[in-house]
This record gives C-alpha cells, sequence and structure tokens, in this order.
C-alpha cells in the first residue's frame, strides 16, 4: 500500500517501492523517474537545463523537493530536479509527484516532488550492485562519424556501487535501513 496520500485534490502519480526497483534506471537517480510522468519535459542541456526543464509548465528550479518532509533543494544553483544527494532507488520506498495545486499542508509552488525513505522490515534483507557506464560502448554520433577527421566523444568511465541492508531491531516494533552509496 501507498504511504504518502494518494487520494486529494492534488494531480499528480505515487510509484510505489516495487515501480522504483522495476523502472529501468540508468543513472541510479530516483529523480530520473519523474520524466515518466505525463506534464513533464526534461532536458539533458547542461548550460540551460533549469530553464528548460519544466514541471507542469512550472520551470524545474521552481519545484519543491522534499524527503520525509524536509525540503532537499538545491538552492545554491538553478540545476532542475536536483538535490545536494544522489536519490539512491535502494535509498527510496516511494515518490509522489504533484503537477498542481500542491495541498496547502506541503506549502511552496505548483509542482512538487515529495519521497519518502524506505524503511526495514521484519526480515533480514539487503542488495548490492555496481554500475559501469563507460562510454566505451557507446555508439559516436552520426555528425561525428561524417566529419573528417573522424570525432570521437570524450571517454568517461564511471563506477558507482551501493550496498543496502535492513531488518527488525525488535520484531514488529523498531526496524533498521541503511545504504552506502
Amino acid at each position: 500500500g501507498n504511504l504518502i496520500t494518494a487520494s486529494s485534490s492534488s494531480v499528480g502519480e505515487v510509484l510505489g517501492e516495487k515501480q522504483i526497483r522495476d523502472l529501468p534506471l540508468v543513472s541510479n537517480n530516483v529523480l530520473d523517474l519523474v520524466s515518466s510522468m505525463a506534464g513533464t519535459f526534461m532536458t539533458n542541456d547542461k548550460v540551460f537545463g533549469a530553464e528548460q526543464t519544466s514541471f507542469a509548465g512550472v520551470s524545474a528550479r521552481d519545484v519543491n523537493i522534499q524527503r520525509d518532509g524536509i525540503s532537499v533543494n538545491n538552492q545554491r544553483w538553478p540545476n532542475g530536479l536536483e538535490t545536494p544527494t544522489r536519490m539512491n532507488a535502494d535509498l527510496v520506498g516511494e515518490i509522489r509527484m504533484i503537477l498542481a495545486p500542491v495541498d496547502a499542508e506541503m506549502g511552496r509552488g505548483n509542482g512538487q516532488i515529495q519521497i519518502m525513505t524506505r524503511s526495514g522490515t521484519n526480515q533480514y534483507r539487503g542488495s548490492a550492485t555496481w554500475t559501469v557506464e563507460n562510454t566505451a560502448f557507446n555508439a559516436n554520433t552520426w555528425i561525428n562519424n561524417t566529419r573528417t577527421p573522424r570525432v570521437t566523444p570524450p571517454w568517461r568511465n564511471g563506477h558507482d556501487y551501493s550496498i543496502a541492508y535492513g531488518g527488525p531491531v525488535k520484531k514488529n516494533k523498531t526496524f533498521f535501513y541503511t545504504v552506502w552509496n
């Protein structure tokens, strides 16, 4: 079941833990799942990305991002949908994306992303992931291939590790969950 209120006058969508796990996520950042919702326009433009990325017609820099009820927006630079720390899929139990209007008790803005941290259960469970992003395996663009001399994109080799583990401290009462990323 959904722990974040799924019924209100707001227009939006709730993604549960199973959907977050099952949807393809190359970047290992759950904020990229926002693009799966109708009404969003995402761009990879690093220069004007914050101005062009929109959420129900509102610039992404004006969308509030909350984690467990606390605002976690990157306030220093208008970088679109971004938080100071990466929102790893192993960390997130549920996401609620609100296009409009945001309920009064949540405040701030026409659009909002509410993230609920995952918690432990009565069973000990864990996971470990190792994601490799090596641009040597990426295809070159058509434009780069037509140029003489042939242009190759810059090489990048990124490794992303994460370990998650959770379980009961006291059965049916107290739980723990931890993620190392």
